[in-house]
């Protein structure tokens, strides 16, 4: 006469309950990464957000060659460079911007070049 097995063994049951635990960790630890990794995006976008602003803001007016600085919200910190890019006769001038963003030990910087009226000296 043979027995039939109901229900799982006490082994089986610490098995899965093992199997479980692994499963879970593993899914806490890449919801952390996520998140930090979320975090980290939201921070640059904040600096890339502050860079734009200065740049549209510098942009207003006569360009001149020197170097600026100021802060965005109180809290991010901003250093621009504007320098002319050598040219030859009859060509248009170009002035370089070196901008850095910086908000505590996170910094960020952005280059980009302006068109400037060789007429009157106010970026296009």
């Amino acid at each position: 006469m043979s027995q039939q097995q109901r229900g799982f063994t006490l082994l089986e049951m610490l098995a899965a309950l093992v199997v479980m635990a692994v499963c879970s960790s593993v899914l806490l630890v890449a919801f952390g990464q996520s998140a930090r990794s979320l975090q980290q995006v939201e921070r640059s976008d904040r600096l890339s957000q502050a860079a734009r602003s200065v740049l549209d803001d510098q942009g207003i007016g006569a360009l001149q060659s020197g170097t600026r600085e100021g802060d965005v919200d109180g809290d991010i910190h901003w250093s621009l460079a504007v320098n002319e890019q050598p040219a030859k006769a009859g060509q248009p001038r170009l002035m370089r911007l070196d901008l850095t963003v910086s908000e505590g030990r996170r910094r960020a910087q952005f280059s980009t070049l302006r068109l400037v009226s060789p007429a009157k000296g106010a970026s296009l």
